[in-house]
């Protein structure tokens, strides 16, 4: 497991990754990586084109930076939340390998850690996706999306790539209602709302640390695994500087409009 701290948008990508390529299936471990957004930021997806998508004139205006992830889905404003990775490979599941069970089954430490804390988390069964163009994170739901109290949580994305399997998502502990559609070029729908946060579900303030021990319990608890607190070993130290400097501090990357943005970046 590691603790990474708090990190800026495209350091945080850039380690993700680097655990993600790093990753050997015959000798390395699952990996569990815990960790914040500082400063405040955005993160879009793969697919997505920011020039169509932000409104990069408010977004300096504001200093909010803002970073394309190397998974799916939609933009994120990341700000007071604690975001978790995983890393491992089809065996270390030992389940069928198809995408929405291994969502699925990757998340179920999420909803055994918001039991925990005394609320009534359960998994979507239902898709109401959002439009492609003007996608947020919160604004569509897709079966197996975490909800407490009907209302989605939370945001998870994938990526999949010669057997190994990477997870990340988004777990918002306050929200600052109005921000995102403030930094969007397009206009969020009337009842899209902010992101629902884990202090509103709860009804109290929740901290960061409070939320990282029922994860660290939980992800025991729902793996029968015992978590290693680690640092990155060289490997993956060097692979985070270079993707950091050769990817995702590059306009090339971040504002790529092709329909795969990825291709060009695939032998680092």
């Amino acid at each position: 497991m590691l603790e990474t701290g708090e990190g800026d948008c495209r350091l945080n990508m850039a380690v993700d990754e680097a655990l993600f390529q790093a990753y050997d299936s015959a000798v390395s471990l699952p990996v569990l990586r815990i960790y914040g957004w500082n400063p405040p930021a955005l993160s879009i997806g793969l697919f997505q084109n920011p020039l169509e998508e932000l409104d990069l004139v408010e977004c300096r205006r504001r200093n909010i930076d803002f970073v394309r992830r190397m998974s799916g889905g939609g933009i994120i404003f990341h700000d007071k939340e604690l975001t978790y990775s995983i890393v491992c490979s089809e065996s270390d599941i030992q389940k069928a390998c198809f995408a929405k069970e291994i969502y699925k089954y990757l998340c179920v430490f999420l909803i055994e850690a918001y039991r925990a804390m005394g609320l009534a988390a359960g998994f979507s069964l239902s898709s109401n996706k959002a439009p492609r163009s003007g996608w947020v994170c919160f604004q569509g739901r897709e079966k197996y999306d975490i909800v407490i109290g009907g209302k989605k949580i939370g945001g998870n994305a994938q990526r999949r790539r010669r057997g190994l399997i990477f997870q990340h998502g988004s777990i918002p502990l306050y929200t600052r209602p109005g921000w995102l559609a403030g930094l969007l070029r397009g206009r969020l729908p009337d009842d899209c709302g902010s992101p629902y946060s884990l202090s509103q579900a709860a009804g109290r303030d929740i901290t960061s640390e409070e939320l990282k021990g029922y994860l660290i319990e939980s992800f025991q608890k729902s793996f029968s695994a015992r978590l290693i607190r680690d640092t990155l070993n060289p490997a993956e130290d060097g692979l985070r500087g270079q993707l950091l400097t050769r990817k995702y501090e590059t306009d090339r990357w971040n504002l790529h409009a092709d329909s795969n943005p990825d291709k060009a970046f695939v032998a680092q």
